[in-house]
């Protein structure tokens, strides 16, 4: 004895649906990018293949929810896409924005990330100047740790496959005769899931584990690349400070030795000429006269400058 009913579609239906439509996108993406390279070539495909797959999940699916059909996927499992909150198939707009998420969520997202939390908390606690590696490595990080939790959250409740269907609230309906038979393999059903969930849990602990240590390695790294060149900065400062000093006492260089007469200096008063103490009075012993200006002068008459 059976009885007929309609129902919300389960974990493993909707997971079959979703996995004929995405090897139809991938079969239509092929085609797209062999229609490129005959037309333009080898040049810059790997630029603009990533822009091709997402220009054929938008052709997908405009020619099918868009157009009030059924995918491929959903006509293969007979799933009906429900608006739960209308009680009726979702209207026009729904589905649009449905599409336009689950096309363009992630770079929507990564833009959000990147602009209003990333660089602001970086500005607070790290740097201003993170390197842009280090920020798309936390992007990621972020995004990534959401679907993960997403898709626990899927396996253990069966709402919502993709997180476009969370923001559109579109669920599915499949219509099924329920047996003894159907009873138990859905009891068997539900056991599998909640293991595998439990695996997908210790997935999520490990890869999130991995993940913040690889953001935070780069964060090591960029804080040292940011410190040798600060210190390198420094030590350019010093070198034009000593410059600085060194042009600014150049007329303390003595015309003998030619070496900066600095914290030894001695002045002949007849001329006003400045030396090496050693240097002239070593001159002077032998010639009695200013080695400049050959005024006559003696030992006695040297004086020696103090904090000159």
């Amino acid at each position: 004895m059976s009885t007929a009913e309609l129902r919300y579609a389960n974990q493993f239906e909707i997971i079959r649906s979703e996995e004929k439509d995405r090897y139809l996108i991938s079969q239509l993406s092929q085609q797209l990018d062999e229609l490129y390279t005959k037309l333009f070539g080898l040049n810059n495909f790997h630029i603009y293949q990533p822009y091709l797959h997402r220009l054929s999940e938008l052709l997908y699916y405009l020619t099918t929810t868009l157009s009030n059909r059924q995918t491929i996927g959903e006509e293969y499992v007979c799933l009906i896409q429900y608006d739960p909150i209308t009680k009726r198939i979702p209207s026009l707009m729904r589905r649009l924005f449905m599409i336009f998420f689950r096309i363009f969520g992630d770079l929507i997202s990564k833009y959000f990330l990147t602009t209003f939390l990333i660089r602001p908390i970086a500005e607070d606690f790290f740097h201003p100047k993170l390197s842009l590696q280090t920020i798309e490595l936390i992007t990621r990080f972020i995004i990534t740790s959401i679907e993960r939790t997403h898709k626990i959250s899927f396996y253990l409740t069966g709402y919502y496959y993709n997180i476009s269907k969370i923001l559109t609230r579109i669920r599915y309906l499949i219509y099924s005769r329920s047996t003894s038979e159907s009873i138990e393999i859905q009891s068997n059903m539900n056991k599998t899931i909640k293991l595998l969930s439990l695996c997908l849990c210790i997935q999520h602990i490990i890869e999130t584990y991995t993940s913040l240590k690889q953001v935070a390695l780069s964060i090591s790294q960029h804080r040292n690349q940011l410190n040798l060149i600060a210190e390198e900065e420094k030590e350019k400062e010093k070198k034009i400070v000593s410059e600085d000093i060194t042009s600014s006492t150049d007329y303390v260089r003595c015309p003998l030795c030619y070496e900066l007469a600095i914290s030894n200096v001695a002045l002949v008063p007849e001329c006003g000429h400045v030396f090496c103490w050693q240097c002239i009075h070593t001159w002077v012993a032998e010639n009695q006269t200013c080695p400049l200006c050959k005024t006559n002068t003696t030992q006695s008459r040297i004086v020696h400058l103090i904090n000159y």
